[in-house]
C-alpha cells in the first residue's frame, strides 16, 4: 500500500508532531508514505523515510483546491494507491485528486467546521471510494447525521506518545507559567480570562502567561492587556512551526474558548501531566471534568481567578489531575491505537484482508 498524506501549513502548524509520528508509524507497518506538504516546509520537519511531494499553497481556497487536484502526475509516478486528506480545507482538492487517480480517499475531520462541509461535498461521492475519520465521537456522529448516507464514517482519535515522567510541580518561590491557547480573536471569553488574570497578578506579580493564538493576529488581546496593565505578565507567542513543543514546558494549559476543534496540543499537555483548565466543549470527548481536565461552564473573571490561585495554593491537586490525565491518555489516545485504526480504515477502503494478530 502506498498512501499520500495531504497537508497544508495551517494544519501542520497545529499538528506537526502527530504528523511526524503518523508517518513513522505507518512506515513501521510496511506502508509506503508520500508526504504532500506546502513548499517551504523544512526537510528537518519531515521524515527522511517517506517521499516528499511539495505543492504551492495559496491564501485563496479555490486556488488551493485546483493545485492539490493537479498533483496527480507526481503521485501517479510514485505509484500512490490511497489518498488521505488530513484537514477539511484539503477535502475538495483531495476528492478531485483521488477521482483523477482512481484511488480511494480518507478524509479526516477535526473540527465542527467539517460538519457542514461534509453535508455539502459528500452527497454524491462514490461511497465505496470515500471514507471519513472523525477526531472525536461527537464530531463523527454529527457528520453521520449531516451526510445521511451509507459512507464509512468512524472515529480515529489523535494519538500521542506517553511520557514516563512526573507531572510538573510549582516549586516554592517559582513563578507560575501558563499557556493560554485559543483562536487569538478577542471575545467575551478572553475578556473574562484577562479579568481573572488581572486579579491574580495583584497577588502573584511574577506569574507569566503565554498566549498562543493559532496563527491569528492577537492585536486586540494586546490592547486589552495593555489597558489592564498586564503587559509585564503576558507574552504573545509568534507563530513558528513546532513552537508548541516549547510551550509545553509550562506549568498548566488553559483553553478559554469552546472552539469545537480537536487539537493534539491538549492531549500532549495531558500526556505530560500538565493540569488542563478549559471552557466546556461538547464536541471534545477527551475533556472529562476531574479526570483529564478542569472543565468550566461559562466562567467569569472570579472563577478564572479561583482556578489560577488553586494552581499555586493547592499544587497537590494539580499534580493528581496531571497523573489521572496521563493514565487516561495512555489508555485511550496512544499513538499505536491511532496507527491501528488508520491501518484498518485503509485496508477496508483498499479491500485488503485484515490479518489476525500474530
Amino acid at each position: 500500500m502506498h498512501v499520500a498524506l495531504l497537508t497544508n501549513r495551517a494544519w501542520l502548524d497545529e499538528e506537526l508532531v502527530p504528523f511526524q509520528h503518523l508517518v513513522v508509524g505507518l512506515i513501521d507497518e510496511q506502508v509506503r508514505v508520500a508526504q504532500v506538504v506546502p513548499e517551504g516546509i523544512s526537510s528537518d520537519d519531515l521524515s527522511m523515510f517517506g517521499e516528499c511531494v511539495p505543492w504551492r499553497e495559496s491564501t485563496v481556497g479555490v486556488l488551493n483546491r485546483y493545485r492539490v487536484g493537479q498533483l496527480h502526475e507526481s503521485l501517479s509516478e510514485l505509484g500512490v494507491d490511497m489518498i488521505h486528506a488530513l484537514d477539511g480545507r484539503l477535502w475538495q482538492g483531495g476528492l478531485k485528486l483521488a477521482e483523477t487517480l482512481d484511488v480511494p480517499i480518507v478524509l479526516s475531520a477535526c473540527s465542527t467546521l467539517d460538519i457542514p462541509l461534509a453535508k455539502r461535498v459528500l452527497g454524491r461521492v462514490d461511497a465505496s471510494r470515500v471514507a471519513v475519520s472523525g477526531a472525536t465521537e461527537p464530531i463523527t456522529e454529527a457528520i453521520r447525521q449531516a451526510v445521511e448516507r451509507d459512507l464509512l464514517i468512524q472515529t480515529i482519535g489523535t494519538g500521542v506518545h506517553g511520557h514516563d515522567v512526573e507531572p510538573p510541580v510549582l516549586e516554592d518561590g517559582q513563578a507560575l507559567c501558563v499557556i493560554v491557547s485559543g483562536n487569538g480573536v478577542w471575545d467575551a471569553d478572553y475578556d473574562a480570562l484577562l479579568g481573572g488574570i488581572a486579579s491574580f497578578v495583584q497577588r502573584r506579580p511574577m506569574a507569566q502567561f503565554f498566549f498562543d493564538g493559532q496563527g491569528a493576529g492577537q492585536h486586540q488581546i494586546w490592547k486589552a492587556a495593555s489597558a489592564m496593565g498586564l503587559l509585564g505578565n503576558i507574552s504573545l507567542t509568534p507563530r513558528k512551526l513546532g513552537h508548541r513543543e516549547m510551550l509545553l514546558r509550562a506549568h498548566a494549559l488553559i483553553h478559554p474558548q469552546a472552539l469545537g476543534k480537536s487539537r493534539s496540543l491538549t492531549l500532549r499537555a495531558m500526556a505530560r501531566g500538565l493540569p488542563v483548565i478549559v471552557r466546556d466543549d461538547a464536541y471534545l470527548d477527551y475533556l472529562i471534568d476531574g479526570e483529564t481536565a478542569v472543565v468550566l461552564y461559562n466562567p467569569g473573571p472570579g472563577e478564572w481567578f479561583a482556578q489560577l490561585d488553586r494552581l499555586v495554593t493547592d499544587t497537590r491537586s494539580g499534580v493528581e489531575l496531571g497523573r489521572r490525565a496521563m493514565g487516561w491518555v495512555k489508555q485511550h489516545r496512544g499513538m499505536s491505537q491511532q496507527i491501528s485504526k488508520v491501518l484498518d480504515i485503509y485496508r477496508r477502503m483498499a479491500g485488503q484482508t485484515i490479518p489476525f494478530p500474530g
